[in-house]
């Protein structure tokens, strides 16, 4: 049968996620009923059917919690920017409510996560500023960027003068890819465990001054919205364009 929201609900359902479909269900052991969300399975079943048929993984919730975890600006400023509210977009990237289809299509554009025909799921396409602040979250979204491990990432430092005494900048020049740089605290545990966390990762590799400049400031401007993210990388990867392509992103 059909319901409304109203005062019968108990105190939470201030609380509730989006309107989406909902079904009692009689649990035959303790004879209770439960009102259940999602579509009521058993209008599904067809006995003439022996086909079973599968519905596709759809990932792209699980691609943008682990971004969001590592993007260099809060999840309420993402929320704002992509037209939606903090409790919105904690519901979807935990997976207990959708996002209609334009709320979805902006907050996937502005992660700058894709769907990849070939792979049969979304994938982030970036290229991207990250902050590693979650172990867990690094490491998924870096196999991801790189295709398993297909990469060469390393720290860039400058051949002369001082690095930055805040951050560590490492970069993932994965093959055929813009590069992308994560942003590692310096003194923090996490950044102790990037060798752990970065599949094939190559150490130190001294760049031009130069270089090194340009990557920092890039990343200063990539941090100040999270618009501007994916754009400031999007130019710093032209720029360099010759050093980046089939995984060669290093300066002469």
């Amino acid at each position: 049968m059909d319901w409304e929201a109203g005062a019968w609900l108990s105190s939470w359902e201030t609380s509730l996620p989006p309107d989406r479909p909902r079904y009692f269900k009689h649990d035959g052991f303790t004879g209770r009923i439960w009102l259940l969300s999602g579509e009521d399975p058993s209008e599904d079943v067809d006995d003439d059917d022996d086909i079973t048929a599968y519905e596709e993984y759809d990932n792209a919730a699980e691609i943008a919690k682990n971004l969001v975890a590592c993007w260099p600006n809060s999840p309420r400023e993402i929320a704002t920017a992509a037209g939606i509210t903090l409790r919105q977009l904690q519901w979807f990237i935990s997976e207990r409510s959708l996002l209609d289809r334009a709320a979805r299509f902006d907050l996937l554009r502005l992660l700058g996560i894709e769907y990849d025909e070939g792979m049969g799921g979304y994938t982030p396409a970036g290229p991207y500023v990250l902050i590693a602040r979650k172990a867990h979250a690094l490491e998924a979204v870096y196999q991801e960027i790189s295709g398993g491990g297909d990469a060469c990432p390393c720290e860039i430092v400058p051949t002369q003068g001082q690095a930055d005494p805040s951050w560590r900048y490492i970069l993932i020049n994965a093959y055929g890819t813009p590069p992308t740089f994560v942003m590692a605290p310096r003194g923090e545990a996490i950044t102790e465990r990037l060798p752990d966390l970065i599949m094939n990762y190559e150490g130190i590799r001294p760049v031009s001054a130069s270089l090194y400049r340009d990557v920092v400031s890039t990343c200063a401007r990539a941090c100040q919205t999270p618009q501007a993210n994916v754009r400031e990388m999007t130019e710093f990867a032209r720029r360099y364009e010759r050093h980046w392509t089939d995984c060669k992103w290093l300066s002469d």
